[in-house]
């Protein structure tokens, strides 16, 4: 069998000419790489470019039968007629503009300082529509200065459990405002100023370049899942932004690495279509994960213990920056679906997998050590509270590894709200701030 095919082959290469050879030998190893991206297919960005590739295998299986079913001089036109519809879907593809960008990226915007917002005065999400103000945050109008006489202003930072819910009456800060409202604070404004994917240390960059001068009564800080699971899925290095190697990356591609010249590799970098169809940056992330993990010591204790102190770290910052502007600050550790006692396969599955669901919960026992170490809870005008044992009971309010649903956020809010109206420094018609 295997001389016939070859026996067939030479007779058609012999028919056909040597452009039927080079027309194979690019086509078969491109359809080749095709299939096996698709059946190996993984991670958003490769899922973005599915139909650009199923359209790309298909269109490399029509020109390989027609150089099957044409003669020398078609198979002597084939190819250049091959690298004319490359050139088309590049053309296509870059007229197609965001064609491609994940929602994870669209909904954030360039920021100095704490590094991104949501889009100013734009709106994510699909059915349910989440408004952003000016500033990009998820906050009805702006935040008006001077504070309105007798206003009870209370800023909530923290990453996207913050800026979620329904509406923004169902959000966590929303909730808290209702809650406080309800109990006799009528003067009580809670705003949301959560931000996607931010870690404690971008929430204390925005305390300090963003929020102090607005004159808050008390910054809340609801935080902590971020900070211990983004460095196990993203940049692993303890304290870095989310997925700040993804940002390295985009810079050393644009300096082209500090030479200012154009390279052949330079191509597949700024070609739409081979970003597409060969996922170049997704291999230069991945093999920059790669090597950081090997440089931190990726999931070992050391590593571990220095992702809980990193979030300590910032939190007591947070305290010194509210206390030295005269404003009171809590912070709260935050519920992950890891937490809960008892997870079934899909839940481990939702949470990273077993190896990371131990880790997480190894990090967690750390958490109250490392705060009390760093910021001690009974410092006047800051505190801390530890509300991760909330659904240990309950994994079922969890949607996914750390969102809960708007009946949860209602029962964090009301937790929160409980210890805020028993906190005398907060208590209308004291001096606030004053510890």
């Amino acid at each position: 069998m295997r001389v016939t095919m070859t026996g067939r082959f030479r007779s058609l290469v012999a028919d056909k000419g040597v452009p039927f050879l080079i027309n194979h030998l690019v086509l078969g190893p491109l359809a080749i790489w095709l299939v096996l991206q698709l059946v190996l297919l993984e991670a958003v960005n490769n899922k973005r470019n599915l139909v650009v590739r199923f359209l790309a295998l298909g269109s490399v299986a029509v020109f390989g039968y027609l150089s099957l079913v044409l003669g020398r001089r078609g198979n002597a036109r084939l190819l250049p007629c091959f690298v004319a519809a490359c050139l088309a879907g590049e053309l296509l593809m870059r007229a197609s503009g965001s064609y491609g960008i994940g929602s994870d990226i669209s909904s954030r915007h360039p920021q100095p300082y704490f590094m991104f917002s949501g889009p100013p005065n734009g709106q994510v999400g699909d059915g349910r529509q989440i408004r952003f103000n000016s500033a990009g945050f998820r906050i009805e109008g702006e935040v008006s200065m001077p504070k309105p006489p007798g206003e009870i202003r209370i800023f909530v930072v923290g990453g996207s459990t913050v800026v979620h819910g329904t509406t923004l009456a169902d959000s966590i800060p929303g909730a808290i405002e209702a809650a406080l409202r309800a109990d006799g604070w009528p003067r009580a404004r809670v705003y949301n100023f959560g931000v996607t994917a931010f870690l404690s240390g971008q929430e204390l960059s925005l305390l300090v370049h963003r929020l102090a001068y607005l004159q808050p009564d008390l910054v809340i800080a609801y935080d902590g899942g971020n900070d211990l699971i983004s460095p196990w899925l993203y940049d692993p290095r303890p304290g870095y932004p989310f997925n700040f190697l993804a940002w390295e990356e985009a810079l050393n591609k644009l300096s082209s690495l500090g030479t200012g010249s154009k390279t052949i590799a330079g191509l597949a970098h700024d070609s739409a279509l081979l970003q597409a169809l060969v996922g170049t940056t997704e291999w230069d992330i991945r093999a920059g994960r790669d090597g950081l993990r090997r440089a931190v010591g990726f999931g070992a204790e050391p590593w571990k213990r220095a992702l809980v102190d990193s979030y300590a770290s910032n939190s007591a910052a947070m305290c010194r920056v509210a206390r030295a502007n005269g404003l009171l600050f809590a912070a709260y550790f935050q519920p992950i679906l890891p937490y809960s006692q008892t997870l079934d396969r899909r839940q481990v599955e939702m949470s990273g997998g077993a190896e990371m669901v131990e880790g997480l919960r190894e990090e967690r026992r750390l958490v109250p050590a490392a705060i009390s170490a760093q910021m001690n809870p009974a410092q006047a005008g800051c505190r801390f509270s530890d509300v991760s044992d909330l659904f240990q009971d309950a994994p079922a309010a969890f949607t996914d590894v750390i969102h809960v649903t708007d009946a949860a956020n209602q029962l964090i809010a009301r937790r929160i709200a409980r210890e805020l109206r028993v906190w005398d420094a907060l208590r209308p018609g004291r001096r606030l701030g004053a510890g």
